[in-house]
């Protein structure tokens, strides 16, 4: 499945989904501004991944042209897995901006409950809303291993843009992790333990990237290469 196969119905544009989340609604929030920024890097990752294809292509005509030919096959691999990767976290934006509407109806549903059923009812459409950003961490970290497996492989021209990739998905997925920690607080749950997890590994991620990225201050500008 590519970007492409996003179907007409579920495109939006970037204009129409900015005055949507800076409208005074409660959907969509932070989780939808999470998940296409996941889907962001991964069309960045996605670029990227095409040059360095195009240049291993070049390549393969040379002497070197088995090393070549594996590592073309190498990207292609990740070529297919991020663009299903960039579809999910469009359709996982869309998919939290319903959750949370799911979380308001249950709210009024609660008002003609007694208390502990009340309780149980919006506890229930909070964990299910949960479920959307803890997916949008996890897409955030797949994008992010294709990312850190390209680091040490494309040119210095493609790093900066790799690195950028990276960090974007990070800051997605770092947004779907946290808010499930903050949906669901102290509640004894497996999506909590695994946003911390999460949150610890994207944390992670972005420290290695940034590295990355101070280590190019050793070399010449991209001008001089």
């Amino acid at each position: 499945m590519a970007l492409g196969a996003v179907s007409e119905g579920e495109r939006v544009s970037m204009e129409a989904f900015l005055l949507k989340l800076s409208a005074r609604t409660p959907a969509p929030a932070g989780g939808a501004a999470g998940a296409y920024s996941v889907a962001v890097g991964a069309a960045l990752c996605l670029m990227v991944l095409r040059f360095a294809a195009s240049k291993n292509e070049k390549a393969s005509k040379s002497e070197e042209a088995s090393k070549s030919e594996e590592m073309m096959n190498s990207v292609e691999v990740d070529l297919k897995r991020v663009d299903e990767l960039s579809v999910r976290a469009v359709r996982l934006a869309q998919e939290d901006e319903s959750s949370y509407l799911s979380v308001l109806s249950a709210f009024r549903l609660s008002r003609t409950l007694d208390p502990t059923e009340a309780s149980e009812v919006k506890r229930n459409a909070f964990v299910s809303a949960s479920r959307i950003p803890s997916e949008c961490a996890k897409t955030a970290l797949q994008v992010c291993e294709v990312v850190m497996s390209q680091v040490d492989c494309v040119s210095s021209h493609l790093l900066g843009d790799l690195i950028a990739a990276g960090l974007t998905a990070v800051s997605g997925g770092l947004i779907g992790a946290q808010l499930v920690i903050a949906n669901l607080g102290d509640t004894d749950s497996e999506l909590v333990d695994q946003a911390q997890r999460d949150l610890n590994e994207l944390l992670g991620v972005q420290s290695v990237l940034l590295q990355v990225l101070g280590d190019k201050r050793s070399v010449s500008p991209l001008w001089d290469i």
